[in-house]
C-alpha cells in the first residue's frame, strides 16, 4: 500500500527510541533533551518513548507558543488554572503547590514532554527546571538546538540533570527502508540514494522529494520495484514546500543571497562563500542545520538538503542574490570549484542570456561527461551554433551517447567524425576520437577487429609527433591497450604489456594506478590471487589518501572487489559492496551497481534469499538504464538464486531474459554469466550434462593459464558429482595461492581420501568463509562417506552445517531420502515424544513407530535416538 500522500511510517529510529527509553528506565533518571534539526522526527520519537515507558510514568505534554511566550506561566496555564487566585498570584506558592501536586507519595512519577522550547516563558521555565531538580517530574525536552532552550533548561543539561541525545539524519539504509515501506514495494538503491541525497536523510524532506518524484513520473513502478528514470530530477516544486519559501522570504539580503548562490551552484569552497556572506551567517545556517561544511582538508559548504535548493530556485532571485551569482559565476573555472558547481554556474549564466564561446562549451561538455553530470553535456552541446562544430565538440557528443549506454549510435557518430577529420585536426582531438572509436568497436559485434587498428593508428601518429606533446596521450593509449586486453581476456598479454609500460616509471599518477590495478587483477585471475590482491589493495589505498578523482577511486574499488572475489576474501568483498552502495555521489560503483555487486556475491555464496533482496531491485533499475552493461550477469545470478529457492519458473524467466547479443561484453562478464547459467541449469535439470560443461570450461581456462578462474568451474564440477576430477582440482589449486585455492585443495584431498572427518572440517572452514554453497555440498559429502565405525558426532556436526546452509531447493533434495511419514516421526522423536504418543498421534501401532524409527536411523546411518534428536531438532 502506497502512503506517499499520507502519514509516513516510523522507520530507522529504533536505536534512538531504545536509548531514550533506557535512560528513563534507570533509577533516579531526571530527563533527556532530544536535539535535532526540523523534520528529523523528534516529536515522533518522543511519542514512541512515552508509549514505551507508559507503565512507569504518567504523561504531561506542554508546548510553548509565540502567543504565550511573554505571558507569565503561559506554558503552564493548564496547571495554573487549577490553583486558587491567591496561590496563582505568588510565584513561591505556585512553586510549592506544583511541587506538592507532582510529589504524590506511592503514585507514579510524571514524565513531562516539553516542545516548542524557544517560546517557553521565563517563569514557566523556572518552575519546570525546579521541579526537575527536586525530582518531582522527569523531563523530555525536544528542540533543534540546546541554545534555543531557555537558560534554565540549558543549565539542567550543563549540570548533568538532563542527558543529551543528538538526532542524526536517516542513514541511506534507513531511508531506503522508509521509502519501501511507504511506497509499498522495494526501491532500487539508485532511486533511494537519489532521494536520500535530495533530502539529506531528513524524513520530512524525504517525503516531499518522493511525493514530487512520484507525481512527476521520475519515480515509478517497474516489475514491482520503484525505479528512477534515466534523467535528472525535476525538483520538488513550490506547492509542497511553501513553509520553506516563507522562511526564505523572512531572511535579510545577505543571508538570502548566500542560500540563493548555494542553491544554484551546489557546493562551493568556504572561501568563495565568504565573498557572499559574513562568517556569522555561515555559522548560523550551519547551526540551524541548513548548511553542511566539510571536509577539513578542503572545506566546502553547501545546502544540507537538495529539496531546500529546489525551493530556493523556484523563487524569484533577490537583487543581492543575482549580483552575488554573477560574481561567483566568473570563478567557475577556478581549480577549487567542483565540477558539478562549475557546470551549474555555467548553465545559470546561459539562462541569464549570456553566450559562451565554443571552446568553453566544449570544455564544459567534457567536464560534464567526465563527471557523469546528467543532462549537462547535452545542454552545452546544444548551445554550439550550427556550422561551428569542431572535432572536439562532436567527440563529446559521441561520448555522451556512449555513457548513456547507446553504443551503436555512438559508434555511428564516431565513424562520421573520423571520416570528416584531417591532418589539420589538433593532435589531442585526433587521438581522442580514435581512442573512443577503439572503446566502442571492441563492444560492437563485427567491429571488434577495428579496435586494434584504431589503437595502432594512434601509436603510429604519436611516434612521429613531437615528443614533448605526446607524453600524456601516449600514456592514455597504453592504458587503453591494457583495458582492451582485459576486455578480451588476454591476461598474459596484459601482464606483459603492463610490465613494459611501467618499466622505469615510479610515478603515483592516476594513469600508473590504472595500469597497476589492471595488472593486479590479471595476476589474481592467472593463479596469483594473493599477489594480485595485494597490488590492487595498494592502488586503492593510495588513490583514496591522495585525493584522486572519484572515477579513479571507484575504478580501483571495482578492481578490488574482483580481486577479493577471486582470492576467496568474500566477507571483505561483501563489506566493500555495502560500503560503496552507501557512498553518496558515486559515479560508477555505487547505488544499484554496488547493490548488484553485493547480490552477485551473495548468490555465488549460496545465500539466495539475501541475494534476491539485492538483485531484484537492481535488475529493475538496470532494465530502465544499464549504463555499465551489468544486466545479463544480474539476470543470471538471479536465476541461480531463484533456483536455490526452488522457484523454477522465475529462474527460467531470468535465464530467458539474458541477452548477450545486443553488444559485445567483456570476457569476465561472459564467463560469469555462463557460470551462473550452468549452475541454474544443474538445479533445474539433470546435472550430469551440465557438469561435463563445467569440466570442459575449466580445462579451457586452465589451458590459457587462468588458474584463478579455472578453480571456480572445476570445484563446481566436483561439487556436482564429478568426483573423478578431484585430483585435477587438487593439482590446480596447489599451483595457485589464495584462500579459495587452499579451501578447494583441502576439499579435493579429503574427497580423494574419502575421509568424512576431513570433509566435515573443510565444510566448517567454508562456512566460516561465508560460502554456504561450498560448505553445504562438502557437508553432504561428509555424511555420504560416513562408515559404521566413524565417530557419530561427525554426522551431527555435518548436519548442523547443512541446516545453516539450507535453501528450499537443497531441503527438497535431502527430503527425498525419507518418506513424509518417516520425516514426521523423526521430528517427533527429536522433540522427545515417546513412541506410544507418536503412535496415537499418527494413528499407527507402537511397533510400527519402532519400525519407522529403525528405518530412519538405518537410512541416515545413526545409532541412537540422541543422534536423531541432534539432527532433526532444529530442522524446518
Amino acid at each position: 500500500m502506497t502512503v506517499v500522500d499520507g502519514r509516513w511510517p516510523f522507520v530507522g529510529r529504533d536505536a534512538e527510541v531504545a536509548e531514550v527509553a533506557r535512560i528513563f528506565s534507570e533509577e533516579g533518571a531526571s530527563g533527556v533533551v532530544l536535539i535535532g534539526a526540523s523534520g528529523l522526527g523528534k516529536t515522533l520519537i518522543a511519542q514512541r518513548v512515552i508509549n514505551a515507558v507508559s507503565s512507569q510514568y504518567d504523561h504531561l505534554y506542554l508546548r510553548g507558543s509565540s502567543t504565550h511566550a511573554t505571558t507569565p506561566y503561559g506554558a503552564l496555564n493548564v496547571l495554573i488554572a487549577e490553583l486558587d487566585e491567591a496561590t496563582a498570584a505568588c510565584p513561591l506558592l505556585v512553586l510549592n503547590a506544583l511541587q506538592r501536586r507532582f510529589e504524590v507519595q506511592g503514585g507514579r512519577p510524571t514524565l513531562m514532554h516539553i516542545d516548542g522550547v524557544r517560546n517557553i516563558d521565563e517563569l514557566s521555565a523556572t518552575v519546570i527546571a525546579h521541579l526537575a531538580r527536586v525530582g518531582a517530574v522527569r523531563l523530555l525536552i525536544t528542540c533543534e538546538e540546546i541554545l534555543d532552550a531557555p537558560g534554565e533548561f540549558f543549565d539542567l543539561w550543563k549540570d548533568g540533570v538532563l542527558k543529551r541525545v543528538d538526532l542524526e539524519p536517516l542513514s541511506p539504509d534507513a531511508a531506503m527502508e522508509m521509502l519501501a515501506t511507504a511506497l509499498g514495494a522495494p526501491v532500487s538503491r539508485s532511486a533511494s540514494q537519489e532521494l536520500w541525497l535530495a533530502s539529506g536523510g531528513n524524513p520530512r524532506y524525504l517525503q516531499l522529494a518522493a511525493k514530487a518524484d512520484v507525481a512527476s513520473g521520475h519515480l515509478f513502478l517497474l516489475d514491482g520495484v520503484w525505479v528512477s528514470r534515466d534523467s535528472p530530477r525535476l525538483g520538488s516544486g513550490r506547492s509542497d514546500t511553501d513553509w520553506t519559501a516563507g522562511k526564505l522570504a523572512a531572511l535579510d539580503g545577505e543571508d538570502r543571497a548566500l542560500l540563493e548562490v548555494l542553491a544554484v551552484a551546489g557546493h562551493l569552497p568556504v572561501a568563495v562563500a565568504l565573498q557572499v556572506a559574513a562568517p556569522e551567517s555561515l555559522d548560523r545556517f550551519q547551526h540551524e542545520g541548513l548548511l553542511g561544511i566539510g571536509p577539513e582538508d578542503r572545506p566546502m559548504v553547501g545546502l544540507a538538503y537538495q529539496v531546500l535548493a529546489d525551493v530556493v530556485r523556484a523563487q524569484l532571485l533577490s537583487g543581492a542574490g543575482r549580483r552575488a551569482l554573477e560574481e561567483v559565476a566568473q570563478l567557475r573555472h577556478e581549480p577549487s570549484i567542483p565540477a558539478a558547481s562549475c557546470t551549474a554556474l555555467a548553465r545559470w549564466t546561459m539562462d541569464q542570456g549570456a553566450t559562451l564561446e565554443v571552446d568553453e562549451l566544449t570544455l564544459l561538455a567534457r567536464i560534464a561527461n567526465d563527471h557523469r553530470i546528467d543532462g549537462a553535456a547535452e545542454r552545452f552541446l546544444r548551445a554550439v551554433p550550427p556550422g561551428r562544430e569542431t572535432c572536439a565538440t562532436e567527440t563529446e557528443r559521441a561520448r555522451r551517447l556512449w555513457l548513456d549506454g547507446r553504443t551503436g549510435e555512438a559508434l555511428d557518430a564516431v565513424d562520421a567524425i573520423i571520416a570528416a577529420s584531417s591532418d589539420d585536426t589538433p593532435l589531442p582531438d585526433w587521438v581522442e576520437i580514435r581512442l573512443l572509436a577503439a572503446r566502442l568497436s571492441i563492444r560492437t559485434h563485427g567491429r571488434e577487429q577495428d579496435a586494434a587498428a584504431h589503437l595502432q593508428d594512434v601509436r603510429g601518429r604519436l611516434a612521429s609527433a613531437d615528443a614533448h606533446a605526446v607524453g600524456e596521450l601516449l600514456d592514455r593509449a597504453d592504458l587503453l591497450r591494457l583495458e582492451l586486453d582485459f576486455f578480451e581476456g588476454e591476461l598474459e598479454a596484459l601482464r606483459e604489456h603492463g610490465a613494459a609500460v611501467l618499466s622505469g616509471r615510479s610515478d603515483e599518477s592516476a594513469w600508473s594506478a590504472g595500469v597497476r590495478g589492471l595488472v593486479g587483477v590479471a595476476q589474481a585471475m592467472t593463479g596469483s590471487p594473493e599477489a594480485g590482491l595485494s597490488a590492487v589493495r595498494t592502488v586503492a589505498a593510495r588513490l583514496e589518501t591522495s585525493g584522486a578523482g572519484t572515477l579513479d577511486q571507484e575504478a580501483a574499488s571495482v578492481r578490488l572487489f574482483g580481486a577479493l572475489l577471486v582470492s576467496g576474501r568474500w566477507g571483505e568483498g561483501l563489506a566493500l559492496a555495502r560500503a560503496r552502495s552507501d557512498q553518496p555521489g558515486a559515479l560508477v560503483f555505487g547505488g544499484s551497481s554496488a547493490e548488484f555487486a553485493e547480490g552477485l556475491l551473495l548468490a555465488f555464496l549460496g545465500r539466495s534469499r539475501k541475494a534476491l533482496v539485492k538483485l531484484t531491485p537492481a535488475i529493475s533499475q538496470f532494465r530502465m538504464r544499464d549504463r555499465h552493461g551489468l544486466l545479463p550477469l544480474a539476470e543470471a545470478a538471479a536465476a541461480y538464486a531463484h533456483a536455490l529457492e526452488n522457484d523454477a519458473e522465475t529462474a527460467e524467466d531470468h535465464l530467458r531474459a539474458i541477452d548477450l547479443s545486443s553488444q559485445r561484453y567483456p570476457w569476465h562478464l561472459r564467463e560469469a554469466v555462463q557460470y551462473f547459467t550452468l549452475l541454474t541449469e544443474a538445479w533445474l535439470d539433470t546435472p550430469e550434462v551440465v557438469v561435463t560443461e563445467f569440466v570442459e570450461r575449466a580445462a579451457d581456462l586452465g589451458s590459457r593459464g587462468y588458474r584463478g578462474v579455472e578453480l571456480f568451474f572445476l570445484s563446481q564440477a566436483v561439487q556436482l558429482g564429478r568426483h573423478d576430477v578431484a585430483e585435477s582440482l587438487a593439482a590446480s589449486a596447489s599451483a595457485t595461492d589464495g584462500h579459495f585455492a587452499r579451501l578447494v585443495e583441502s576439499f579435493a584431498k579429503a574427497l580423494s581420501s574419502q575421509d568424512p572427518r576431513a570433509l566435515k572440517e573443510v565444510a566448517r572452514a567454508a562456512l566460516d568463509s561465508d560460502n554456504y554453497t561450498l560448505a553445504g555440498d562438502i557437508a553432504a559429502l561428509s555424511v555420504e562417506h560416513l562408515g559404521p565405525t566413524d565417530d557419530p558426532m561427525i554426522r551431527v556436526h555435518a548436519e548442523q552445517i547443512l541446516r545453516r546452509t539450507s535453501t528450499p531447493a537443497r531441503r527438497h533434495v535431502r527430503r527425498k531420502l525419507l518418506s513424509e511419514r518417516e520425516r514426521a516421526i523423526a521430528r517427533l522423536v527429536a522433540q522427545g515424544v515417546a513412541n506410544k504418543d507418536i503412535a496415537q498421534q499418527e494413528h499407527i501401532s507402537p511397533r510400527t513407530v519402532e519400525g519407522h524409527v529403525h528405518q530412519v536411523m538405518t537410512k541416515l546411518g545413526l545409532s541412537s535416538r540422541k543422534q536423531l534428536s541432534l539432527i532433526f531438532g532444529q530442522q524446518p
